[in-house]
């Protein structure tokens, strides 16, 4: 039995223009009324994520920073970035175009590179030094190496009481890959990459938050 939806939220819960649709609103409170929580787990920092659970209305806890940050009764911190600032600096006198997307200034347990980079430059620079490095679409973000959104839904899940095999994951990246293959249902959206589409259980037909919503009909969270 399903007791509760987690989501990633750009690209699986929002469009291409980062535009989220009422129905997936209405569908979330819907779902969270029958006392099914609804977590919302992101990449992003955590002040964009509080924004996006006041604007839905979802009472369930909310991850940030790819498992970095998550916040329940309090705010949990479960890595910090000093270290990879410095390496960071390092490696942007190598690569002076390695600049850091806007956000990155209220980023407490990692660093994200502006998607423009060379991810293949970022990943021989930083992975030897025991580094995560990942790719959305939106960033490419450098974390610490046990950082993923599986390691913040484990931390939810206990907090929550609930197992994993309990929980319905959504998302449509690299970041989301460890979560979806974790829980009890796996679902990537239809404008997933392909490497998420083939570790998902399910696969969506239709794209970003409608897909959501075929998902939850199909398995008759709603």
């Amino acid at each position: 039995m399903i007791k509760a939806v987690a989501t990633d939220i750009d690209g699986t819960i929002t469009n291409e223009k980062r535009q989220i649709t009422v129905d997936v609103i209405y569908a979330f409170r819907k779902i969270e009324k029958k006392g099914i929580k609804v977590i919302l787990v992101s990449g992003n920092v955590l002040p964009v994520t509080m924004g996006f659970k006041i604007f839905i209305g979802t009472t369930g806890p909310i991850i940030s920073e790819n498992g970095g940050m998550v916040l329940h009764d309090k705010i949990y911190k479960y890595f910090d970035k000093a270290d990879i600032e410095k390496e960071y600096l390092r490696f942007k006198e190598k690569y002076p175009e390695a600049e850091r997307i806007i956000t990155d200034r209220w980023r407490e347990t990692s660093i994200t590179l502006i998607p423009s980079m060379d991810i293949k430059s970022a990943r021989e620079f930083f992975v030897p030094l025991g580094y995560n490095v990942q790719a959305t679409g939106f960033g490419i973000h450098i974390m610490h190496k046990e950082q993923n959104k599986l390691f913040g839904l484990k931390k939810v899940s206990e907090m929550l009481s609930i197992d994993l095999e309990e929980i319905m994951a959504f998302g449509d990246s690299e970041n989301d890959l460890e979560m979806l293959k974790n829980v009890g249902i796996g679902v990537a959206v239809s404008n997933a990459w392909n490497v998420v589409k083939e570790n998902a259980d399910y696969v969506t037909k239709r794209n970003y938050g409608y897909g959501v919503i075929e998902a939850l009909k199909k398995y008759k969270i709603i």
